[in-house]
Order: C-alpha cells, then sequence, then structure tokens
C-alpha cells in the first residue's frame, strides 16, 4: 500500500510533516495526486497556504477589510472566501480591478516628474508610441498617434521622449483620470485595509495609498528587489526570498479568466475589448485547485485555522514543478497567454512558455552548473521552442 509519502512526486520540505497543518493538506493531496497532480495536489496547497497564512494575518492585525488585486488575487480571493466561510470568520474582502498599465499615468503628478519614467518601466522594450499610449491619460488627446513605433527606444531617446512628453503634458487631463481613479477605489478602502497581491514592486499599492490616502498594509508572495521599501506602503511576505521561477510562469495559473483593467473612466474600470485566450489546462488546475480547499474546508472546518503549519512548506509542492517540472509535464501548458503590453512594445516577446523553460535555467546557475553550460542549455532550449528568438539573441549571446 503506497504511503502519503510515496503517493505524491514531490519533497517534503524539511521538517514539514512535524506540523498537523502541512500534515492534513499532505494526506488530502495524496487523493488527487493520480489525476491532477499539479492542480489538486500542487496548486491546491499553494492556494490554501496563501489562503490560511491571510486568515491568520487578518486576525493577528484586526482589519477590518481585505483587498484582493486583478487579476492574480483571483484564485487566493476565492479559496480564502472558502476557509473563513467554512471557519466562520468574518472578514469584508474586495476584489479591485487594477493592473500596472491602468496605475501607471498616476505615478505622476506633474510633466517635471516624468523624470522619473526609468524607475517605473523598463523603456527601452517599448517603442515610443508605446510608452506614450501608456502615458495617455496625461498626455494631450491623440498624443501617441503619430509616434514612432517601427524600433524600440535605446538610452540615447530617453532625455528627447521625456521632454517631449513633458511637453504634451495635459493637466485638466491628468487630473480626471486621478479623481476617476479615486472614484473607483475609495469605497474599497475605508477603515484599517490590507490588501494581496502576488507582487512584486508594490506599484499598484503605492498608488492606492496615494490616491486614496488610505493607510493600507500589502501582503504579498514575495519581492525581487529592493523596491518595495521606498514606496511607502507597509507590507509583508509570505516568503523570505524570491523564486527563480516567477512572473508570467506563476501567474498564467493564477490569473482570472477575465479582461485586464487598463485605465479608469467616469464609470469605473475600463476593460480590455476581450478576455485573454484560456488554456483548458490552465483552467482545469485551477478548478482543481479550488476543489482542494473546498474539500480540506468541509472536513475540517473551523479546525483548519487552528492547525499549526508554515505556509511557505505547503507552497513547496508547486514551486517544485515550476522550478524543476521536466518539459514534458509542462507541454500541456505551451499555448498559455499572459498579456504583457506594460513591458513589451513590438511584436516578439518571448510566450510564457519559453520564458518559464529559461527561467529554469536561473536554478541551475544557482545550483552550480557552469555559465557556459547555462547558456548554452538557454540557447538550445530557445532553438526547440522558437527559432526565431534565438536568432534575435544570439547577438549578444550574453544578453540572457
Amino acid at each position: 500500500m503506497a504511503t502519503m509519502r510515496d503517493s505524491l512526486p514531490w519533497r517534503i520540505p524539511h521538517e514539514a510533516m512535524r506540523f498537523s497543518g502541512y500534515r492534513a493538506m499532505r494526506e488530502m493531496a495524496a487523493r488527487g495526486a493520480d489525476d491532477s497532480p499539479v492542480g489538486y495536489a500542487a496548486l491546491g496547497m499553494y492556494v490554501l497556504s496563501h489562503a490560511l497564512w491571510l486568515a491568520e494575518e487578518m486576525q493577528r492585525g484586526g482589519f477590518d477589510r481585505l483587498n484582493f488585486l486583478a487579476r492574480d488575487g483571483h484564485l487566493i480571493r476565492t479559496a480564502f472566501d472558502l476557509i473563513t466561510r467554512g471557519a466562520g470568520l468574518k472578514v469584508e474582502t474586495g476584489y479591485v480591478r487594477v493592473s500596472r498599465q491602468a496605475v501607471f499615468p498616476l505615478h505622476f503628478h506633474a510633466p517635471e516628474e516624468l523624470a522619473a519614467l526609468p524607475e517605473w518601466v523598463q523603456m527601452t522594450a517599448h517603442t515610443e508610441r508605446s510608452l506614450m499610449r501608456l502615458l495617455a491619460a496625461n498626455l494631450s488627446r491623440g498624443a501617441a498617434d503619430s509616434a514612432d513605433d517601427t524600433r524600440l527606444l535605446t538610452e540615447a531617446d530617453l532625455p528627447g521622449l521625456i521632454r517631449r512628453c513633458a511637453d504634451l503634458w495635459d493637466a485638466e487631463r491628468a487630473a480626471v483620470y486621478r479623481r476617476h481613479a479615486q472614484d473607483y477605489l475609495q469605497p474599497f478602502f475605508e477603515g484599517w485595509c490590507a490588501t494581496f497581491d502576488v507582487g512584486y514592486n508594490l506599484r499598484s499599492e503605492s498608488v492606492i495609498r496615494a490616491v486614496t490616502g488610505a493607510d493600507i498594509t500589502a501582503f504579498i508572495t514575495h519581492t525581487d528587489s529592493g523596491a518595495p521599501y521606498a514606496r511607502g506602503v507597509p507590507f509583508r511576505t509570505l516568503y523570505g526570498q524570491s523564486p527563480y521561477v516567477s512572473w508570467v510562469a506563476r501567474e498564467q495559473f493564477l490569473l482570472e479568466d477575465a479582461p485586464l483593467c487598463t485605465g479608469y473612466d467616469a464609470q469605473g474600470p475600463v476593460l480590455a475589448g476581450r478576455k485573454p485566450d484560456r488554456n483548458p489546462y490552465i483552467a482545469a488546475c485551477q478548478a482543481q485547485a479550488l476543489q482542494f480547499v473546498a474539500d480540506m474546508a468541509e472536513k475540517y472546518g473551523a479546525e483548519l485555522l487552528r492547525m499549526p503549519l508554515r505556509p511557505a512548506d505547503g507552497c513547496a509542492a508547486f514551486e517544485e514543478f515550476l522550478h524543476c517540472a521536466r518539459r514534458q509535464e509542462m507541454l500541456p501548458f505551451r499555448d498559455s497567454r499572459v498579456e504583457n503590453a506594460f513591458h513589451a512594445g513590438t511584436a516578439g516577446e518571448d510566450s510564457a512558455f519559453l520564458q518559464w523553460r529559461l527561467m529554469q535555467t536561473d536554478l541551475l546557475l544557482a545550483r552550480g552548473m557552469p555559465p557556459w553550460r547555462v547558456r548554452l542549455k538557454r540557447a538550445l532550449i530557445r532553438l526547440q521552442e522558437d527559432p526565431r528568438s534565438f536568432w534575435r539573441k544570439v547577438n549578444p549571446f550574453a544578453s540572457e
């Protein structure tokens, strides 16, 4: 008879079995390991661990409300509501339509502040037009229409572009956009509030605080830089350090099946014209993960919130899948799409699948693989998954 340890393909974190919460999760996960090890077992434990971490933090901090930020807060919010309802814990939650694209114009109050543009966006990943479109709410109407869209910006272009945007600054339009954002955001942030987002740099949270004046605490899975410490928003992370595999590789499993929020108008959030293409395997994983949470809530009820658990232990199976899965295990997710207009100024950005495979090599480098072998492996991955990207990157080869 297979044991709990044998039934799942992922290792048990050091000392995790000491904690009853982890043992209960592992036992439940083993039931669905044969049919859906990634969705039910790994993602299920990951989502539940986040929900339990947040529930504990809400009780300890006495927060009035917990707002989940769209769109990668959707799955965690559903899990949080499932377990708190089952346990009788009353915490008001909200789901805030926000994105880096929607808040980008709100980083700047006046044209002279545009000098800080490079701090908020990778400008050399944009054309002149795509960057000006991000700033459209602050510029005169139609300002981006005649901008160049044929080549990516270079460092030498930045001073001139910043001056041009400053000359096109429209104070009235900028004020109207800020008021629309405030009208939408303010009702979510009355009282002592917290937010949840995967991370990573508190761009949205800092804007929310500036626009609403709310006293908020941000809860994020992790950060990948020192930037959050300069944002003026208190924050706490679930992880003590940044994973090697993150960004689109992680968020493809978490994103809500809904259009992106691209801005605000008098009616509230402005959503992109259509939903992104939906990978059926991603949808199945999300449904299986929520079924895992529901099964745990049904079996344990309020006891679930009292079981000792190190939340990072419960996330370890999903992290191992992200970091160490073989290509064959990853193939069902190959056609997954994650919008990235915030960074990509031209067509040809690496797919989510290719970025995922490349990020896995960062772990190999950290484990001691010689850099030349890592570069070779990355080149071979590009040749296998997207030969065109190989020729774009081959000179200089070290750009990886």
